[in-house]
């Protein structure tokens, strides 16, 4: 894989992954749950 395809493929992953968080209402809470789930069982 060269250099313009991979910047092309995280540039659409990152697309759909920023309007799924501002459009997609269930989709931002799991994201949101599943971070603060990390980050509680993560801290000291």
């Amino acid at each position: 894989m060269n250099n313009r395809t991979y910047a092309k493929l995280c540039g659409g992953v990152t697309l759909v992954w920023v309007l799924g968080l501002m459009f997609v209402a269930p989709f931002a809470e799991l994201i949101e749950g599943s971070m603060l789930l990390f980050l509680s069982t993560s801290a000291r």
